[in-house]
Order: structure tokens, then C-alpha cells, then sequence
């Protein structure tokens, strides 16, 4: 099993791939909002970081619900545990945008665009894992495509029409 995938199962005995699919799109809509004018590094950075604080801000939401049983260290290291697909998310993208900056010596937007790209395919991975594991199959299954597309291309739209 994938060191990136959800540990815990959901209410059906079924792994969670939550966190992996809200840190993929999370980590897209980062390199939205940074811009096209970082360094590779910086933007690599913010990536990870960015989704490190919502991963202990979505934990600790979760903790206040009572979903992993509490306030006790158990529960929290169950809670980090589960939810690290979130911060896992940032790791392909901003891998992509420093191999992008460095070994192809490609420039800043370049780099960004790496990163989104990465980052939705990583979405589209990820959203179908979780359908496979439901199983979907049908008009169930094409749904869940055509949206995991459809957040792909509104994170795309985005990029273009922000002025960076």
C-alpha cells in the first residue's frame, strides 16, 4: 500500500481517499493563488506548507467533532495519521515544479504550470481510486470523471484569467 493513502477505512470497511482528493485540489488552488513570478523553490516550499497547516487545521476540526474519539494523544495521532494523504498531495506538485525550474532550466511559469498539472493529474488519480473502491461503475462512475474534470478545468480557468 502507498505510503499517500488514506490508513483509515471509512463506515463501510472501504479506504478513505478524502484527504488525498481535498489535498490535491487544495495543493492546485495554491499554485493558483501564488502566482506565476516564484522561484521553483519558493513555490515548492509554499506548496508544502500551505498544505501542512490545513492538514493540522483539518485534524484539528476533526478532533473538536469527536471523529477520532477525542481530545487524547491516541486520537490525535490517529487523526494525523489519517488525514496525511493531505500534506502527501504536495509532494508530487512540488516535486514537478522544482524538476521543472531545475533540470529543465524552464522559467517561473513554467515551474507553476508543472505544478498544476501535477496537481490535476494527481485529482483525476485519486478520484478514480475512490470510485474504483466504492466500485462505481456506469453512469455513477462517468459522473465522478466528468467532475473530477470539471474541478480540473475550473482550477484551469482560474490560472488564466488571474492576472499573475
Amino acid at each position: 500500500m502507498a505510503a499517500s493513502e488514506a490508513s483509515a477505512t471509512n463506515v463501510r470497511g472501504r479506504r478513505d481517499y478524502t484527504s488525498a482528493i481535498y489535498g490535491s485540489v487544495l495543493v492546485a488552488s495554491v499554485v493558483v493563488g501564488a502566482g506565476t513570478t516564484r522561484s521553483p523553490w519558493v513555490l515548492a516550499l509554499i506548496l508544502l506548507i500551505s498544505n501542512g497547516i490545513f492538514w493540522v487545521a483539518h485534524v484539528y476540526a476533526e478532533i473538536v467533532a469527536s471523529v477520532h474519539g477525542g481530545w487524547g494523544f491516541a486520537a490525535i495521532g490517529r487523526g494525523l495519521h489519517r488525514e496525511w494523504p493531505l500534506v502527501f498531495a504536495a509532494v508530487p506538485p512540488a516535486a514537478a515544479a522544482i524538476v521543472a525550474g531545475r533540470l529543465f532550466d524552464a522559467g517561473e511559469p513554467a515551474a507553476a504550470w508543472a505544478a498544476l498539472i501535477t496537481a490535476l493529474v494527481e485529482l483525476q488519480v485519486w478520484g478514480l481510486i475512490a470510485a474504483q473502491a466504492m466500485p462505481l461503475h456506469g453512469r455513477a462512475l462517468v459522473r465522478t470523471i466528468m467532475l473530477n474534470l470539471a474541478i480540473g478545468l475550473v482550477v484551469v480557468a482560474l490560472k488564466l484569467s488571474l492576472p499573475h
